[in-house]
């Protein structure tokens, strides 16, 4: 991660920059989970944004990101995210 940045590799080992929207952690759960965009805009209009939980390393990295797919996460970010006005 570098200045609210997070460069990915996809299957093929091409690299991709993403713009970190949100880095939070679920106290209850202990999970870490983020929240990030390529700004790039879905058939609709609306910017594609995408979910991961990742663990933190001792170094401070991210590590291990694994994208959300269970309901209740969705639900706790979505609730998260509607409780805060996010600008680009």
């Amino acid at each position: 991660m570098k200045d609210n940045y997070l460069t990915l590799k996809d299957k093929n080992g091409k690299k991709h920059d993403y713009r970190i929207l949100l880095d939070i952690e679920d106290t209850n759960k202990k999970v870490n989970y983020i929240l990030y965009t390529e700004d790039k805009k879905d058939k609709n209009g609306s910017v594609k944004c995408y979910a991961s939980t990742y663990i933190l390393s001792d170094a401070g990295n991210m590590t291990k990101l694994k994208p959300v797919k269970e309901e209740e996460e969705f639900d706790f970010l979505e609730r998260v995210l509607n409780s805060l006005e996010i600008n680009n």
